[in-house]
């Protein structure tokens, strides 16, 4: 018999993108996925594929991303419980899957948030799709939670960053796992220095048009990559830097111990650690990541699924 082939799209932000590179990949080798679990941009992208959107669409759609196109998206909340309102995106996705339940996808989808009162993971496997990736993808500080069934819903990734147990429970036989987490080690989180995050050039800009001064950057006293002279430096963040780079080190341990639970899965892994979670003006090189380390790893993934 046939083996059902699962998916299991991980988080990561910008990173995330990099996934579009795997599926396209998939695509062309007619792998034929039978079911897919997301996690925060793995739960958008995992329900636009489910939905019925084409590797080669997301590609083109990611790939028009620029820097006004993430302001507007991205606006300042005054509420006092985020950075970042979630209400533009949330339009978004409502204009890209059309009101559709979780029960009304061509495949089976699941995604996973995490329960901020008990800390608990929280499934959609049915209900409103748009509400359920919001929940999924809201990066906790950076924007508000979702409140759904009176719970408060964030990211997550906190509790299940590459949900391979989830895609099992679909009814997958195999999954193939993407992690595309940032990486706590340093010499990977640090950015290229001739293309600073879109996030601190946001601040600029937003600080900019107010008349005020940019944001005090500070610096961490871990270290970070070597600098001009040989010696080690610390690397610059500024407040959603260190929430993000605050998940990560969660999210990594939260890795670890899930390699010793899960089931039949291989995990491919992007070499996207050096880009921050709101790159997504680089998405064209992010996704050519993916679909490059995909290609590097067939062999091994052709023996994994037995083909």
């Amino acid at each position: 018999m046939k083996k059902k082939i699962g998916l299991a799209l991980g988080s990561g932000g910008a990173r995330g993108l990099s996934q579009i590179g795997v599926l396209l990949w998939l695509k062309e080798q007619g792998i034929e996925i039978y079911c897919i679990s997301g996690t925060s941009i793995g739960a958008i992208l995992g329900a636009a594929v489910a939905v019925g959107y084409s590797p080669e669409y997301l590609k083109e759609e990611a790939s028009k991303i620029n820097r006004i196109d993430l302001l507007k998206y991205m606006r300042l909340s005054f509420s006092g419980k985020s950075v970042f309102d979630w209400d533009k995106i949330e339009g978004f996705l409502k204009d890209k899957f059309s009101n559709k339940s979780i029960e009304d996808l061509r495949i089976p989808f699941a995604c996973v948030a995490s329960d901020i009162d008990s800390g608990q993971e929280f499934i959609f496997s049915r209900g409103d799709l748009v509400a359920a990736v919001s929940a999924s993808s809201c990066i906790p500080g950076i924007f508000p939670p979702v409140n759904i069934h009176q719970r408060h819903l964030i990211d997550g990734e906190l509790v299940n960053p590459v949900p391979l147990d989830i895609a099992l429970e679909l009814g997958a036989d195999l999954v193939i796992g993407v992690n595309t987490c940032r990486s706590v080690f340093a010499e990977r989180m640090q950015n290229r220095p001739d293309h600073p995050s879109l996030v601190k050039k946001m601040d600029g800009w937003v600080r900019e048009s107010l008349g005020k001064t940019p944001l005090r950057y500070f610096h961490a006293d871990s270290k970070s990559s070597p600098g001009d002279n040989g010696q080690e430096r610390p690397r610059s963040r500024n407040i959603i830097d260190v929430i993000t780079d605050s998940i990560a080190i969660v999210s990594s341990r939260v890795l670890a111990f899930e390699r010793l639970r899960s089931g039949p899965h291989f995990i491919i892994r992007p070499p996207v650690g050096a880009y921050q979670d709101f790159d997504f003006d680089r998405a064209r090189e992010i996704i050519d990541l993916g679909y490059a380390e995909a290609e590097k790893e067939k062999d091994e993934l052709f023996r994994f699924l037995g083909t």
